[in-house]
């Protein structure tokens, strides 16, 4: 069990980190601010954008604030150890909803302490905001205090989502969006509070770009993106794409470059960006469930549970080959996973991750190379949700 100390005892290590914070949001992101201070506890609501935005809004507040991330993060490894030992994260796992966190969240602000929660849950896949859940207007009536909106943009061409590295170069923007009093979010309707948010956080990361035509260098071209692209803009194949370096191609023949501003370019010219790629890949993925395909990797893959901070494999000989979706299920091995009993998927690691909650328990998929969006895109179109 891990000890917790007292708020002081944070709120010191914080302190301590805080100008490490400021100099790496620097040299990172290219962050430099006059940070702001509050005198009472306050919610931080901020989009996600890269996996070290926290240092970001560290520039911007300087706040002690405990983080909400993810449960893998302080399960993995010494970062992860040193990360829970020093900051006391609020961990949660991702594709489950659980209500201790929630109250664990409460207590922290009665407590006098502030928190900093990024509520999408994961970074955005296209470079668009992604849709934020009532819950996270229902939950700061229930904080009772002062909430803060944060945005930041540019961070998705720093690292996309289908990589696990931070690219070269830096935001277009970041700071403070609105300040919302605690008798303003106490009296307000949680419609009218939720759509505030959602306004404050919007970023369209290719919108911004049009309008600022910067570069960055992406470390390792294209390497990565077929696991978050599968679908081919030309012939609409899927699983024919591979990649090398900058460069993008087909079995079919068609072929698209990435450019260091983070467009697409083919011949002929079908898709510009990965948002209208995913729009394209979206509607072939209808098309085939509405036909009754619903897509099987037929390479090796892993199946883990995660129990008691460590990773129990359920894999035989580690490992149990196929992953097969159905009308209602996916199929791994001897495991099958009925689409009703799970709370939500979601991609980590650069995509090399399938996540989700299922009936009280946590699993992972593992691959190096599948394209999980498809079985999320099924879960999504099986349970009536908007892909």
């Amino acid at each position: 069990m891990k000890k917790v100390r007292s708020n002081t005892y944070y709120k010191v290590i914080y302190k301590l980190f805080l100008p490490l914070f400021r100099i790496v949001a620097f040299f990172v992101y290219g962050v430099a601010a006059i940070p702001k201070k509050y005198k009472e506890p306050i919610l931080v609501l901020a989009n996600h954008t890269s996996d070290m935005d926290f240092l970001v809004v560290a520039a911007h507040i300087s706040n002690h604030m405990y983080f909400v991330c993810d449960r893998h993060v302080v399960d993995k490894g010494l970062f992860g150890k040193l990360f829970n030992r020093w900051f006391n994260p609020i961990a949660v796992f991702k594709g489950s909803y659980k209500m201790a966190e929630v109250m664990e969240i409460i207590r922290r602000v009665r407590s006098g302490g502030s928190i900093l929660l990024f509520p999408e849950g994961r970074l955005s896949h296209n470079g668009k905001t992604l849709n934020i859940d009532p819950a996270t207007a229902k939950l700061a009536k229930a904080l009772k205090c002062r909430v803060i909106t944060f945005r930041s943009s540019g961070g998705y061409f720093k690292q996309p989502r289908w990589q696990e590295h931070m690219n070269t170069g830096w935001l277009f923007s970041s700071g403070i969006v609105n300040e919302y009093d605690k008798e303003y979010v106490a009296n307000a309707p949680v419609e009218e509070l939720l759509q505030h948010i959602r306004e404050d956080l919007y970023v369209d990361a290719y919108a911004e770009q049009a309008k600022k035509q910067r570069r960055f260098w992406f470390k390792r071209g294209a390497e990565g993106i077929t696991r978050c692209y599968d679908v081919c803009p030309k012939c609409h194949t899927v699983d024919t794409l591979y990649t090398y370096g900058r460069q993008i191609f087909c079995k079919c023949g068609y072929k698209m470059i990435f450019d260091a501003k983070g467009y697409l370019h083919g011949d002929p010219q079908i898709v510009s960006t990965t948002s209208e790629w995913e729009e394209l890949q979206n509607e072939v993925y209808r098309r085939h469930f509405a036909a009754g395909v619903y897509f099987m990797e037929d390479k090796v893959m892993m199946l883990f549970e995660f129990k008691d901070k460590c990773e129990i494999s359920l894999s035989n000989l580690a490992s149990i080959g196929t992953l097969e979706g159905r009308a209602d299920r996916i199929i791994i091995g001897d495991f099958q996973f009925l689409f009703e009993k799970i709370e939500k998927m979601e991609l980590m690691f650069g995509g090399r991750w399938l996540v989700f909650g299922y009936e009280g328990r946590h699993f992972m998929i593992s691959d190096n190379n599948a394209c999980f969006n498809k079985y999320i895109a099924l879960y999504l179109w099986a349970t009536g949700q908007p892909m």
